[in-house]
Formats: C-alpha cells, structure tokens, sequence
C-alpha cells in the first residue's frame, strides 16, 4: 500500500497533471472577478449562473478548498519526487571514478592525447597549477613510477540546481497556502468622523474583527465636468488603545499599512444612517455607512443595505454566526434583535458621501517573494552554470618524456569544456614541447 502511494505521488504524470489544473483554474480565476459582491455576478451572470459559479468556487478561487488541495498535493509530489530521485544525483555528484584506466578515454566525450618534454612529476604538478587557475579542483588520484592519474572537477552544485528550483517551487507554494489560509481580502466602508475595526469579506457574509480601529478624519472626492469621479482621497487614522498611533492620507494605488494590513482607496458611496441602540445596560446612537456593519453582540452583527427615500425605510442584513437573515427598520420604530437584548431603530439619515476601503492581508507575500527569488537562481544554476569534470593520466615514456591523455565530461555546454582543455594543452605545450602534436 505504501509502495503504491509512494509511486503514485512520485509520478511525473501527476506533477504534469496538477500544473495543468492549477493552470486552468488560474485562467478561470483571472477571468472571473473574485470576491466581488454578490449583486456585481447577479448583474452579470445571472442568478442561475451565480449559484453555479458559487457552488464551484470560482467567485473565490484561491480560498476554495480544492484549489488549497491542489496546491498541497503539488507540494507533496514535489517533495516525494526529490526524495526518490535525490540518491542517484547525490551518488553522480559525489562520489565519481576518479581514475582514468587505459581505454575508458575511448567513452569520453572529449579526450586528447599528447607527448611532452616533461618528467610525469614535474608535469603533474603543472598540469594541476593550470586546471586550478580554471577554477577546478584538481587533485591526484592515483600515483606510482610509471604512472600518475588526476581528477578534476567544478560546479558540481549544478547538478543540483533542480532542486534549488524545487525548493523555490515549495516555499512559492508554502506562501499561496500561507495567504489562503491565514489572508483575507475585505472592505471597510466609514463616514467622515466614523471608525470602525469590522471587515466584511467580499465572499459570503464572514466579517472578522481587527484589533485596532481606522477612523475617517475627512474623504473628499472631485469629479470630472461629466460627472465621473476624478478622485477620492481618504485621511485615515489607526486608533489603538483609545491612542493615535498612525495618520495618513491616502489615494489609489497609496494606500495605508499597519501590523501587515493594507487599507486602499478603493471606492466610494453616499448614505450615512444615525441609529440609536438600545440595550438593558442603556442607549447610545452611532453614524454608520452604508454596508458597514454594527457588532451587537457576539457574531452577532447588523448592516444596512439599501434605503427607500420616499419612507426612509431601510433594508438591513442581521448577520448571526456566518448565517444571514434579511429585514427592515422603519424610523423611529424599534427593531428586535434576534437572540439579543439589544433593539435598533433609525432616528436619522445622511446623503453625506463615505469612503470605501479595500482590506487586505497578504501574510505569503515575502515568502513567495524569497520562493521567487530562490527558483530564479535555481533556474540559473540549472540551465546556465555547467557542471564540467577533467581525467588525465600521466605515462612515462622516457626519463623526461611523459604522455598525457586528458578528457572530460560536461552536463551541459561540452564545446566550452572542448576549448578549456584545449587552452590547458596549450599552456603545457608552450611549457614543454613548442609545435608538438597532438596524438590521434
């Protein structure tokens, strides 16, 4: 049963197939505007084709739970298929023939064979000041009177780069789950002199609470002569243990950070609604934007949603642990929280404009940068940086004669190789023997 595991999820095929699937659902992730509101997909889809997008999960593709499977199963594959291949690379690398016997030249790829003017000593000793110079590390292998063998080899770490990329690949992916599964992507909707630390997930009805408030100082908008918006500019304030501990004011495409949260101009509405709140413990009003909840309790929420301008009657969502439950609050008239003891009614309204603010934390994105940045360099180890090895065998002919047969090996690139060896006789022919000729 292991052994069966173990092959399907060190099978290229799988790896081929979940790259393909990721791809695809990418694509339809991209096409498909993600974590809008409801109403958007209504108007554009349709309801059918809602329902049919939502049940799939394509309106929130990166957070469903088979594009975080998909994601996980990629990283295992990746990991089992290392394993199972990293003995035979580590042997290649690691522990290579260092000799050169008579006859295994005839196997490699590029072998020369000359006779210099040199003891095998002295020739040795050359032969290894020279691949040095070219950044090999050369050592001698074999020695005796008749005979001296050296190895020589450099890069040998390229013959891991694909594992520099699959360590990329893995912490790139570590950080797509790390934001699937600990980021979110909201909004914040405040009026001139509000705050507020409620954000409502685009998707669904979720609203998590942040442990710090952001009031609105001031939002003012301009627009064009035909009415379009021209630009909204939001000052923001952190407000933290009842103290200002950061101001900014901020634009599209500058927003504001705080504790790896991002606060971004991202729209703007118009609707303030003063609601007063009464509970056993008393009564207070609070001014709230449109699409802006109230916490009532806890996971106990309230947003306002629309507004009928002839009755200003308006429309609400009571949000109660995840589930959500339509209603309306007339003026004045007292609306029953559910479950609670707490009653709401709307004592007066406001056309004043509110700012809209894209919430989002991204706690992945260093470490898909550092995964980014780490398959890049695996990708130039591994297709840019040759791992090349050099065998030579000294024989002696005569009291200062000495042949040399000298070959090598590369992953990649052999006519650079080719041309390194070719210098390195060169340097010992002008050494030993002007004009001496290399033998076939």
């Amino acid at each position: 049963m292991f052994k069966k595991l173990y092959d399907f999820f060190s099978s290229v095929k799988l790896a081929i197939f979940l790259l393909l699937t990721l791809a695809v659902t990418s694509i339809v992730g991209t096409i498909i505007e993600q974590q809008q509101d409801p109403e958007k997909y209504l108007r554009e889809y349709g309801e059918t084709t809602y329902k049919i997008l939502k049940f799939l999960g394509f309106t929130d593709v990166y957070h469903s739970w088979w594009y975080i499977t998909l994601l996980t199963l990629l990283a295992v594959n990746l990991i089992v298929c290392s394993i199972k291949r990293l003995p035979k690379i580590w042997k290649v690398a690691m522990k290579p023939r260092k000799t050169l016997p008579p006859g295994y030249e005839k196997g490699l790829k590029i072998s020369n064979t000359i006779t210099l003017n040199a003891n095998i000593s002295e020739l040795k000793e050359k032969l290894i000041e020279v691949l040095k110079s070219y950044r090999y590390k050369a050592e001698v292998s074999l020695e005796n009177d008749r005979e001296v063998h050296i190895f020589a080899d450099k890069n040998v770490f390229s013959r891991f780069g694909v594992y520099i990329v699959h360590l990329g690949v893995l912490i790139v992916l570590i950080g797509g789950l790390t934001t699937a599964l600990f980021g979110f992507r909201g909004y914040m909707n405040l009026a001139e002199g509000t705050k507020s630390n409620l954000v409502s997930f685009f998707s669904g009805p979720k609203i998590i609470e942040l442990p710090f408030y952001v009031r609105c100082n001031n939002f003012k908008i301009d627009f064009y002569p035909s009415g379009m918006p021209k630009a909204y500019i939001s000052d923001l304030s952190i407000i933290e243990n009842g103290k200002e501990v950061l101001r900014k004011t901020i634009k599209v495409n500058d927003p504001l950070k705080y504790e790896g949260i991002y606060f971004y101009q991202a729209s703007y509405g118009q609707g303030e609604a003063f609601l007063k709140i009464v509970s056993k413990s008393g009564q207070r009003i609070i001014g709230v934007a449109f699409g802006q909840p109230v916490k009532l309790g806890e996971n106990t929420y309230l947003r306002i949603i629309s507004i009928d301008g002839n009755t200003m009657t308006i429309g609400i969502e009571f949000i109660r642990n995840g589930k959500v439950q339509p209603g309306v609050i007339k003026p004045f008239v007292l609306y029953k929280i559910p479950g609670t003891d707490k009653s709401v009614a709307m004592v007066d309204f406001k056309p004043v404009f509110y700012t809209g603010l894209q919430v989002s934390k991204d706690p992945g994105t260093w470490i898909v940068w550092t995964g980014s940045t780490i398959l890049i360099l695996g990708l130039i180890v591994a297709f840019f940086i040759p791992h090349r090895r050099v065998w030579a065998r000294i024989e002696k002919k005569e009291e200062n004669r000495a042949r040399l047969i000298i070959g090598g090996l590369a992953n990649k690139g052999s006519e650079g190789l080719a041309t390194e060896i070719e210098e390195v006789l060169g340097v010992l022919k002008s050494l030993y023997c002007e004009n001496t000729p290399k033998e076939d």
